[in-house]
């Protein structure tokens, strides 16, 4: 116990008159060898098995040609467009600032075609990857609007007193006979008639379904459709509306927020990002 005591005594004194730190500075300092070394944007480029390029305004490019024994990808984003390879020669290019190359301004994935994404910051300053040519967060789904017209906006304060039905559904308006599109691709699994007119349920996969009335004609049971599909036509009038519900796990999602959560920038955001970075 008296040997305890007088060791911690010790220990005491050395931290008190300064003793651990003068020991610390008699230790040898690391060889130059051991130094962390800072690899440029270049080599990190060129260990990653990419070509590195200069572009103008300090901006940087790493290029790879997608092989099955290429090296390891350095993110997970490049990883992920670099396994939906679809021609046997794709490339990708990195694009970023010189003094921030770990976050590339946008990323292009080149085959017959060049696709182009944008890593974009949203209003709470995260970072998302936009799909240039859709403007809906990629990877991910990315529906469209199913009439080029109008959709009646639900706010927090609206009014459902005479319109129930829009508590659970959304209601757009077009010119009569105009067509209507899906939301998404997917297949017909019903279609019917109710009050309305004909309605539409179609399969989306990825547990979303949606279901559109008021219709004057509907498409066939089985059908496969994409987003330029015609499901059906509004009733022969000046004007005429419809109604949509889109349901995600048996859950109705309103159609406002449901279209917002994949367009996470508008087009005025995305176009002064192509301006500023000159694309």
């Amino acid at each position: 116990m008296f040997r305890l005591l007088l060791l911690l005594l010790a220990v005491f004194l050395a931290f008190r008159f300064g003793l651990i730190n003068k020991l610390v500075d008699m230790l040898p300092l690391l060889d130059n060898d051991q130094a962390m070394v800072v690899l440029s944007w270049e080599d990190r480029c060129r260990n990653s098995g990419g070509k590195a390029f200069a572009l103008k305004d300090d901006m940087v490019q790493c290029s790879w040609i997608v092989s099955d024994s290429m090296p390891l990808l350095p993110n997970a984003f490049l990883r992920y467009l670099a396994s939906i390879k679809k021609s046997p020669v794709e490339k990708l290019h990195w694009v970023a600032k010189k003094n921030d190359y770990d976050n590339a301004l946008l990323v292009l994935r080149e085959d017959l075609l060049v696709y182009t994404y944008f890593n974009i910051m949203l209003e709470d300053s995260t970072f998302a990857w936009i799909d240039a040519e859709t403007g809906c967060k990629f990877p991910g789904l990315c529906p469209s609007l199913p009439l080029d017209w109008m959709n009646i906006p639900i706010s927090e304060d609206f009014d459902f007193e005479g319109q129930d039905r829009l508590i659970a559904e959304d209601a757009f308006i077009g010119p009569g006979e105009a067509p209507v599109h899906p939301v998404l691709p997917g297949v017909v699994f019903t279609v019917g008639k109710d009050s309305l007119g004909t309605y539409v349920l179609i399969d989306h996969g990825n547990n979303i379904v949606s279901k559109i009335s008021g219709l004057s004609s509907g498409p066939s049971v089985g059908d496969t459709v994409d987003l330029n599909s015609v499901v059906g036509r509004l009733p022969p009038k000046d004007s005429a509306e419809f109604f949509l519900t889109v349901r995600r796990n048996g859950l109705f999602v309103r159609w406002a927020d449901f279209y917002r959560s994949a367009h996470l920038a508008d087009s005025a955001e995305i176009a002064r990002f192509r301006q500023r970075v000159g694309i």
